[in-house]
């Protein structure tokens, strides 16, 4: 048991030249070598520049979904009040409906798993698969 307080990890530093490489990865729609030639990264950096930013790409996506989030509520209030029905709203609303969910504000999904029967249930029907193998192979042994 550990009575220690957990330590908050630290938030990795960023160079100039990631937050660089970052900024234009976000202008840029997410072209990495793009963005990594951009801020002056050799083509062959894209790798490791992906895997070691990802943490950073991760978050700042979460915070354009989120910055997002009202505006896809906000779509999907006005589809539902609109009395005509405009070309693409069923698109939109799909969209919308989506980036909530990817925030944590759509539909909430559960699953349930039941497990029946005994672990003798199991072993026999185990032992029957075997003499029907058996029987197949003539009796003999595999």
């Amino acid at each position: 048991m550990n009575l220690l307080p957990k330590q908050k990890s630290k938030e990795r530093e960023i160079s100039p030249q990631q937050e660089q490489f970052l900024e234009v990865l976000f202008e840029n729609g997410g072209n990495v070598t793009d963005a990594a030639l951009k801020a002056g990264y050799a083509r062959g950096s894209v790798t490791w520049l992906r895997t070691s930013l990802a943490d950073e790409i991760i978050r700042r996506t979460q915070s354009i979904l989120s910055m997002n989030a009202f505006k896809a509520a906000t779509r999907l209030v006005t589809t539902i009040d609109n009395p005509v029905p405009e070309r693409g709203d069923d698109l939109r609303f799909r969209a919308a409906e989506s980036l909530l969910n990817r925030v944590g504000l759509g539909k909430q999904e559960t699953t349930n798993v039941n497990v029946t029967g005994s672990t003798r249930h199991c072993a026999v029907a185990t032992q029957e698969r075997r003499n029907y193998r058996w029987k197949l192979s003539g009796g003999k042994h595999s």
